[in-house]
């Protein structure tokens, strides 16, 4: 086949440009962090007025970045959406990193390990799952044998309950392509989580999962997971670090900028 010339390139982030990303912002976290060890006392704490601001920043940024993976919920461009995702992660990794310094060994510092295992593990699906899950397409012959008679007439049923559910969230949509948005969590909440449980359902019925490895099967999930703990603890931390200043601080001086200080 003969291709147009006015094609458009592929908005897909190539393996050799994420490799190039992540050590680029590795390295570049390293060099930071020895160099804030040369600045004058008052600055190189976690809380003055540069880190501190550094990890606002930071923060918003890995929010953005929690936001851009969700683009095709939102019904945005996917490869668009993992670009950012990526771009938008490790300048803030970057950002946070310097604000933490050293003190990985505290309470906060669990943020950073959380932060350290999400990264990781969204790299090594990347470059190694993928391939992973390339090889399994064409071996998984029960999606494509028969199932017994009582999973068919069970599926039947889930299907038709799951078209039931689409006429009332989306009826210009078609089941066999449709997959819950954000915009649908948002305006039918129930009926979307109904709609959510039936497809998880088709799924076990179906034994999609058993088809594959572990970690190939729920890698997505527990980088999920991992996300929002890491979203809440972070919240938390901005949260006390702001208003209960006095409860972080305990006996010592208060020296970041804060709100209240509650907890004193």
């Amino acid at each position: 086949m003969i291709e147009p010339l006015n094609k458009p390139k592929s908005q897909d982030l190539s393996d050799f440009y994420l490799i190039n990303i992540v050590c680029g912002a590795v390295i570049i976290s390293l060099i930071t962090l020895v160099a804030a060890q040369y600045l004058p006392v008052d600055l190189r704490q976690p809380g003055s007025p540069l880190l501190q601001s550094l990890a606002i920043i930071g923060s918003v940024l890995l929010l953005l970045s929690f936001l851009a993976i969700l683009a095709k919920r939102f019904g945005k461009s996917g490869k668009k959406g993992f670009k950012g995702h990526v771009w938008l992660a490790n300048i803030g990794f970057i950002l946070i990193i310097a604000h933490s310094g050293f003190a990985i060994l505290s309470i906060p510092g669990i943020l950073i390990v959380l932060l350290l295992t999400i990264a990781a593990l969204g790299i090594y699906a990347r470059l190694v799952l993928s391939r992973k899950m390339g090889n399994v397409f064409g071996t998984k012959r029960t999606g494509f044998s028969r199932p017994d008679e009582t999973i068919q007439n069970e599926l039947k049923k889930l299907i038709n309950y799951k078209q039931r559910l689409l006429k009332k969230i989306d009826p210009s949509a078609n089941e066999a392509f449709f997959s819950i948005q954000a915009k649908n969590w948002v305006k039918m909440p129930i009926l979307a989580f109904r709609y959510n449980q039936a497809v998880e359902r088709e799924t076990i019925l179906l034994e999609t999962r058993k088809s594959v490895s572990f970690v190939q099967a729920y890698y997505r999930s527990i980088h999920r997971l991992l996300s929002i703990a890491f979203l809440l603890g972070l919240i938390i931390h901005v949260i006390t670090t702001i208003f209960f200043a006095g409860y972080v601080a305990e006996d010592r001086h208060i020296y970041w900028w804060h709100i209240t200080k509650w907890g004193s």
